[in-house]
Order: C-alpha cells, then structure tokens, then sequence
C-alpha cells in the first residue's frame, strides 16, 4: 500500500482530483492501522476505494495486521462511478460538467473540504438570513439544496457537478430539531412497481444502484429556541456494508408484496373521506430503509375501476395484477438518519 500514491502518479489523473484521491487512501489505511480492516466497506472513499476479493465467504477472509478480527481480502480500486465520469469527458470527449474546485479556484483541497469550508462559514445562520443574503425565494421548494448551490458559487445543481457524478453522491438538505432528530423521513426517487418486481440480480437492482452504492451528503439546518432553522452540519456518509443483508432482505420483502398482490386496507377517515394502507412494512419493522407513498396527493385502484383517494391518475403506478396504486418510493426512516448525522454508522 505504500507505494500507491507512485502509481496513480504515472497516470495524467485530473489535477483537482488528486487531494480527494489522497485523502481517500489516508482514511483507508487509517482504518487497517486502528485495527478495522473488518469495518472496511466501498463507500469509505469518495472516488478510491476497496472492492472485495473473492466470494465473500468466510473461507476468502484473512487475519489483519493489528487487530484480532478476519477481515474480507480486498484489493484497491477507483468507484466505476469514478472511472465511467472519466471515459466520457477523458476519451469520449463528451462536455465537462461543472466543478467544484474549479468553482472555488482551488484545486489544492479534497472537494469535500471546500465544501465544508464554505459552507460553515454561514454556520448558525437561519435560513431566511441565508436566503436574503444568496436572493433564493424562501417560500420555493428545495430551497435549501438551492442555498447550497449557491454558498457554493455553482450555476448548475450540486448533484450535477463534476464531483458528486465521480463519487456517486447525492445532496440531502434537511431540517433537525433541537434533539437533532429529523423532521420528516428522506424520500428516494420513485420506482416502478413491475420493474421491481422483476429485478433478479441485487448489484442491478434499484436499491442497490440508487441507495446501497451511493454516498450522501447531508447539510443540516437545526432548529433553535427561536424555532429558526440555522445551518449547522455537513456530513458525509455512505452505507457500511454490515447493513448489506439488512438492504437486500428489505428488497427481497418488497419485491415478494407487489408478485403477491399489495393488499389494501380502506377505513373512513373524516367526514366523507377514506384512508388507504398497504402491508408494506414501515419504519418500526424496517428501521433502516422502508417504502411508501411518494406522491402529494393519493390514488387507489381498490376494484377493477374503481378509486379512492383525491389524486389523479397521474399520481400513480401500475402493479403487476393491472391495479394501480399512488407511486412508491423507499425511504431513510427519521430515527436512522439521526444516528448517521451522530456517527453511530461511521
């Protein structure tokens, strides 16, 4: 491993990669000299990493040098995230998306620093100064991700950036409260009922390609004794791979409800109005990753043409039986995504 560093030199790596690239090997080899070689997962790196060698069976695991635990056989690698971003822009000449470092002029940083760095220089500042100050409407949605945007002096959206396609990063802008739990669950894009059904291979799957494999970036707004939300966090995070099998059971579970049949149960709720819910699991049973409705409004086929709900049609998806129900997502119950912001999964 001590040689390292000398052959990605040999190769014309893009200058403002190289602190990230370093600081990724440091994190790394810090982990193998604290004796957690075990602990070691593919998302400890933004664009370097560590994939594992053989079938994942204890028979391909080894003893480390300074800690008592088998530990997987692992071999350096750089994200095919990394690599695919480079191909298009390095060989295939496609257009260069904007950057980070580029951004700030400083190509001397890991991208995360500076990001970091500007954006704590704000710290404790509620969000209408902030939006006052980079002239975004308060009242927008994602206001917050746009506040970024701009501390960050981007012209594009974050996740759009040269940086977060190389690592494979996704931004969270979220509301704490003084307890810094959450305000609400963090949705996931929506999927599609049959194609999930369909899935057979968990590395093609959708939560694995759009949960497991991604890193996140949370920025935090926390609430005060004012009751104003103030920037006060920036966190890094991805999913160890302890929480692997815990990811693809929930995938397994969902995949057997919507082959199965969703079951809906309708009970009155209010004056002329009804409730539907599934027998999706929810977050007490999943406490990592759970799905739900990802829609502001509801509509549900609970009879062969037959709805409920003040949605349209549009707000839904079609099930494999040819019902179709409010779209889904999966989501990051609340309760996890304050113990990743207080480093229990780091």
């Amino acid at each position: 491993m001590n040689n390292i560093t000398d052959k990605f030199f040999l190769f014309d790596w893009p200058e403002e990669d190289m602190p990230t690239i370093l600081e990724d090997y440091k994190r790394i080899t810090q982990k193998v000299l604290e004796g957690r070689a075990h602990e070691l997962s593919e998302s400890d790196g933004m664009y370097l990493s560590t994939c594992r060698k053989g079938a994942g069976k204890d028979k391909d695991r080894t003893t480390q040098p300074y800690g008592p635990e088998l530990a997987n056989r692992r071999a350096w690698s750089l994200k095919s995230s990394y690599m695919t971003t480079l191909l298009r822009t390095k060989v295939f000449s496609q257009e260069e998306q904007e950057s980070i470092a580029r951004a700030a002029q400083d190509t001397s940083k890991p991208f995360t620093q500076i990001i970091e760095e500007k954006l704590l220089q704000y710290r404790g500042q509620s969000e209408k100064e902030l939006c006052k100050k980079f002239d975004v409407n308060f009242n927008a949605k994602g206001r917050n991700s746009t506040l970024v945007r701009k501390i960050l002096g981007l012209s594009s959206d974050i996740d759009s950036t040269a940086e977060f396609k190389k690592a494979n990063m996704n931004i969270r802008a979220i509301r704490v409260d003084k307890n810094g739990l959450p305000k609400e669950d963090s949705p996931f894009k929506n999927y599609r009922f049959i194609e999930l059904a369909k899935e057979e291979e968990w590395e093609e799957s959708h939560i694995y390609t759009e949960i497991f494999s991604r890193k996140f970036m949370f920025v935090v707004f926390r609430e005060n004794e004012s009751g104003d939300f103030c920037l006060n966090q920036v966190k890094f995070w991805g999913f160890p791979d302890s929480l692997e099998p815990e990811l693809m059971r929930v995938w397994q579970e969902t995949k057997e409800i919507i082959n199965q049949g969703v079951d809906l149960t309708v009970k009155p709720n209010g004056k002329d109005g009804f409730k539907v819910s599934t027998n999706f699991p929810q977050s007490k049973v999943n406490e990592y990753l759970f799905t739900k409705v990802h829609a502001s409004q509801t509509y549900y086929e609970v009879k062969p043409g037959e709805f409920v709900g003040k949605g349209k049609l549009k707000d839904t998806d079609e099930l494999p039986d040819g019902r179709r129900i409010t779209k889904h997502s999966f989501w990051l119950p609340k309760k996890f995504v304050q113990q990743i912001l207080r480093g229990e999964w780091d």
